[in-house]
């Protein structure tokens, strides 16, 4: 099952941890097996963290994005691969980015196969990461839409990117929403944490939001069924 959590600053100031610590506690009711995050950082450096075991567990580790322009973060319910092993949870490297996933790549496989690829683990999500970023070309909303319409079952991811800075939001049958407040906006699988005016994000999309300069972007691009 696993759940999804995030963060992009509108203008350059970090999180409100509070409500980041909220929001984990309630992503977790998904996914207690693993816990993860990654985060850009305003000098522009990409950071990790993943342990086995849940969220309430780390919650002081979330202290480590305070200065987080993107954040994102992923509650693991293990499928494929141990927990126990790091290697498998979340984050995943996708070249020079960095994805959360939930859900179920039930074609993993045969993808691998397919697209010749070298997963370094168990974890299906490595699978994603590898499709965008060595086996598919284009804009990176382009590619990680067809990395979703590669695979069978519903996914959702967050991922981040430096360069400019960079928010992934790929959707496809999994919930995923989003609140918004004056500083910036705030992702979860589940809405009940999320502040501002909440909503779910819409279905069958790949969407890139974009931080350059202060101004905000975005690429939109739908997954095909």
């Amino acid at each position: 099952m696993c759940g999804l959590f995030g963060w992009m600053a509108k203008k350059g100031s970090g999180p409100d941890l509070g409500r980041l610590r909220r929001i984990a506690v309630e992503t977790q009711t998904r996914g207690r097996h693993a816990f993860g995050l990654a985060w850009l950082e305003d000098d522009g450096r990409i950071r990790t963290f993943k342990r086995p075991g849940p969220a309430t567990a780390n919650l002081r580790d979330l202290d480590r994005v305070r200065d987080a322009l993107i954040m994102v973060g992923h509650c693991r319910f293990a499928t494929h691969g141990d927990p126990r092993d790091n290697r498998t949870n979340h984050p995943h490297r996708a070249g020079r980015g960095i994805i959360c996933h939930n859900g179920v790549v039930a074609n993993h496989a045969s993808l691998v196969r397919r697209y010749h690829l070298a997963p370094e683990t168990d974890c299906d999500t490595e699978v994603l990461g590898l499709l965008i970023a060595h086996r598919f070309s284009g804009p990176l909303v382009q590619r990680a839409a067809r990395a979703a319409e590669a695979t069978d079952g519903n996914l959702a991811i967050l991922g981040l990117w430096r360069k400019p800075a960079r928010l992934l939001i790929v959707r496809r049958g999994n919930p995923l929403c989003m609140g918004e407040t004056k500083d910036g906006f705030y992702f979860g699988s589940l809405p009940g944490a999320l502040p501002g005016r909440v909503r779910s994000l819409p279905d069958d999309e790949a969407s890139v939001i974009g931080l350059e300069d202060g101004r905000l972007w975005q690429e939109v691009q739908p997954i095909v069924i």
